[in-house]
């Protein structure tokens, strides 16, 4: 387990690598609201079949949001147990 003075000196660069670590598995896993059948993104929009509400920057940028906070929380929740 990594050091928690490392992690807080670095709260950026490991939220960027968990970042990258989730978003590979979002791409590896071509989820059907992101992709279509073919592999190729959907179009932002509503009411047509082949459009999503839940484009590929929505979901890389909440991914991002969710690294961050994560590791802010990890930082916040060790701290509490002890």
């Amino acid at each position: 387990m990594m050091n928690r003075n490392y992690i807080r000196r670095n709260i950026t660069t490991i939220a960027i690598i968990i970042y990258a670590l989730l978003y590979t598995i979002v791409i590896m896993l071509k989820p059907a609201f992101v992709y279509n059948e073919d592999g190729s993104l959907r179009d932002f929009g509503i009411g047509y079949k082949k459009k999503t509400v839940i484009p590929v920057w929505l979901v890389a940028i909440c991914l991002a949001i969710v690294s961050y906070f994560g590791v802010l929380y990890y930082l916040t929740y060790t701290k509490m147990v002890e």
